[in-house]
């Protein structure tokens, strides 16, 4: 048995397993539910990419489909498209009955380009973003280049690559944040978000300010360092996650339908933020993206590593239980530690607000392994609702 079919045939057997529900493991026939998920789980080296139901745990971990050592998912369409970072493509995969993970239906191939974005104007029209200085238009049903639009005129002196990173469509508007990478972990030391009509996929304008660094992350596929609530588009800059000393992090907004940042609005995590017996004011802390908006609040993961007396060194470091999970009020400026174990930075992604207000967190932490949690606001209270052999990274819901 070759390596691929050997690590698929151990993820299938092992990767998850039920938490506390005895009903949910006889629960198996595919015509008694649907999976709600797409999730993506590391063994450290590799990834792999599934669909799953948290209230039938016997079936999570089947059907995953190996991909590099890091990869991008996003759902669209009864879609699910895989970004495979390591190979350079972006595969648009069926989704089955029971929303079991189909075959490959089309794919684009950039060898050598980290393109991990994909922002829908509808079913048939797309843009790609990624470390590359410009924005890729695209058919997503044929995975076909329709375009581009160049962006290489606003990359910085400085800059290896423009980097158009996390973004948001809004009222026929992509606001998509400029990266400006220097390496492949710092990024510019200023905010930047180009504003594009989609019906004439030209820029608009170019949104600066220096209160903080670029605001995105290439990391991040879900676009999720971008929030909208009550008609403000709120960016966060994660002051390249450390990599780069001096730079500012935090949050800047612009209003809906304008081209500039808000100067009466900023929020910098690292000056402002303590909360007790979890971290101090300027010591340096950066936030995961955060959720889904509901009832003016996000959750996120707040990555501490300073305040537990730890520090980037290398690529171990993001096995360091140093992220603890949180709730955020952007417009008030208020954060609240949740009552969850701290994650690793490598496990700080999975994240999903409910309809009925709860949410779920993926989490790889000391005292409970690799599982998955239920935070229930009303009650300030979670439970553990399914453990994970490997480690739980993107949760996107298959709606």
């Amino acid at each position: 048995m070759n390596k691929k079919l050997l690590a698929l045939s151990f993820v299938a057997a092992s990767v998850l397993a039920a938490c506390g529900n005895d009903s949910s493991s006889s629960a198996s026939d595919d015509g008694d539910y649907k999976r709600e998920f797409a999730t993506s789980i590391s063994t450290g080296e590799t990834m792999f990419i599934g669909t799953m139901s948290l209230d039938h745990t016997d079936d999570l971990g089947k059907d995953f489909v190996e991909v590099g050592t890091r990869a991008g998912v996003v759902y669209y369409d009864n879609s699910l498209f895989i970004a495979d970072l390591d190979v350079g493509s972006i595969s648009r995969y069926s989704l089955a009955e029971n929303n079991k993970l189909g075959k490959v239906t089309a794919k684009l191939s950039l060898p050598g380009t980290w393109v991990n974005h994909i922002y829908f104007v509808n079913d048939e029209k797309a843009y790609l973003g990624g470390m590359l200085d410009s924005l890729i238009i695209i058919n997503p049903k044929t995975m076909k280049k329709t375009g581009a639009i160049d962006l290489s005129k606003y990359k910085d002196k400085d800059a290896l690559v423009v980097s158009p990173g996390t973004g948001v469509i809004v009222d026929g508007r992509l606001y998509v944040g400029l990266l400006q990478n220097v390496s492949d972990y710092a990024t510019g030391n200023e905010a930047q978000v180009a504003i594009i009509d989609v019906k004439k996929d030209e820029v608009v304008a170019v949104a600066k300010d220096d209160r903080v660094a670029a605001v995105g992350s290439l990391d991040d596929s879900q676009n999720q360092a971008f929030t909208v609530i009550d008609g403000y588009i709120y960016c966060y800059s994660n002051a390249s996650w450390g990599y780069a000393p001096g730079q500012v992090d935090g949050f800047l907004r612009i209003k809906v339908g304008e081209t500039k940042f808000d100067k009466d609005y900023a929020w910098y995590i690292t000056k402002d933020v303590a909360i007790d017996g979890i971290t101090k004011k300027d010591n340096f802390k950066y936030l995961s993206p955060a959720s889904n908006e509901k009832d003016g609040v996000v959750y996120a993961f707040l990555n501490v590593m300073v305040d537990l007396k730890q520090a980037w060194t290398d690529m171990d470091s993001y096995h360091n239980n140093t992220c603890k999970p949180v709730q955020l009020n952007l417009a008030k400026k208020t954060i609240k530690a949740l009552p969850i174990g701290y994650s690793s930075s490598w496990a700080s992604y999975g994240k999903y607000v409910e309809d009925d207000g709860k949410v779920v967190f993926a989490v790889s932490t000391e005292e409970d392994g690799n599982a998955y949690f239920r935070y229930d606001p009303k009650t300030d209270k979670a439970e553990k609702i399914a453990k994970s052999e490997q480690i739980p990274m993107w949760i996107v819901p298959l709606k």
